[in-house]
């Protein structure tokens, strides 16, 4: 399948998640078999300016390409000159996103706010398209409400001002992550348009990765939630497209092998006092399967360094 003029050999990918989808967790992700990575969101105003945070977190390498950097903004000529600043760091592909449900955003009249005007959406694409050589996606969500379902309409309007995809999460700004997603939304945006057509809502499984591309028709799928903690849901839910026999859930020893390999690369990218403040988060999405779960949980609130965090995996994963 193309994006564009990026190649990317199955339709099992990873979808932008705020605070998490970070360069050590995406190359986790690219390891177990995303077949396309994505960066988490980043104030388009903020990259324009060459913010230093925006910058780092809009760090990444060639390791893992294709990789997508993902901004957010309501101004065009913002947009197109953050679009730039991704290009230049070395992104395979630059997401606008237009589905964030955050207050914030909402109130600033960007993410999710602007699912109440596709024209808006086209302009900004536009200028976006305009201001880089590669390929501009977006990422939208069904509408701003449940009463109002727009995501067709801002397709039809991006791919004709130039993206070379469109992601849908199958729910409305309005509801935010609450309640189930209507994947019948995807299949209707994927019969507005020409272009590949990804979604995302509800794959927690890797069985539901396949179900999501078999009822909507849909080109890919993003799997978000589904994956923290659990990245091997990509080379599940890959051996299940294609064809091959089911992979076994991952054993203790392979869990914490992933999960010091992430919280290694968190120490190196944010160095150790934003490390060990993400910690507990980060290490208990991956240990919830463990009998003495609660116990771990109180002792990872502990930790001061990476190796003392070494010890307490040893003595709760490997056993």
């Amino acid at each position: 399948m193309r994006i564009g003029s990026v190649s990317i050999t199955h339709p099992i990918t990873l979808a932008p998640m705020e605070e998490h989808t970070n360069y050590p967790f995406r190359i986790v992700c690219k390891q177990l078999g995303a077949s396309l990575v994505c960066g988490e969101r980043v104030d388009g105003s903020d990259v324009a300016k060459r913010d230093r945070r925006a910058l780092k977190l809009l760090h990444t390498t060639s390791t893992e390409k294709p990789v997508v950097g993902q901004i957010s903004g309501h101004d065009p000529h913002v947009m197109a000159e953050a679009a730039r600043v991704v290009a230049h760091q070395g992104f395979s592909i630059v997401d606008l996103n237009f589905e964030c449900p955050i207050r914030r955003l909402i109130g600033r009249g960007e993410g999710g706010a602007l699912m109440a005007n596709p024209p808006v959406i086209a302009k900004l694409v536009a200028a976006v398209v305009a201001a880089v050589d590669i390929p501009v996606t977006l990422k939208i969500r069904s509408g701003p409400d449940s009463e109002h379902e727009t995501a067709p309409e801002t397709a039809r309007l991006a791919e004709l001002a130039g993206a070379s995809a469109v992601d849908v999460h199958a729910r409305s700004v309005a509801q935010s992550y609450v309640g189930g997603p209507d994947w019948t939304v995807v299949a209707r945006v994927k019969q507005s348009v020409k272009i590949p057509v990804f979604g995302s809502g509800g794959v927690r499984e890797a069985t539901d990765a396949i179900r999501f591309l078999k009822e909507t028709g849909a080109d890919g799928v993003a799997i978000g939630r589904g994956c923290l903690g659990n990245p091997w849901i990509f080379q599940q839910a890959r051996a299940l497209y294609q064809g091959g026999a089911v992979v076994a859930a991952p054993h203790p020893y392979e869990r914490a092998r992933v999960l010091l390999q992430l919280a290694e690369g968190e120490f190196d990218f944010y160095g150790n006092h934003l490390a060990l403040k993400r910690l507990p988060r980060v290490a208990c999405y991956f240990a919830k399967f463990l009998p003495d779960f609660a116990s771990f949980r109180n002792e990872v609130q502990k930790v001061n360094s990476f190796q003392e965090f070494k010890r307490l995996i040893r003595q709760h994963f490997v056993q």
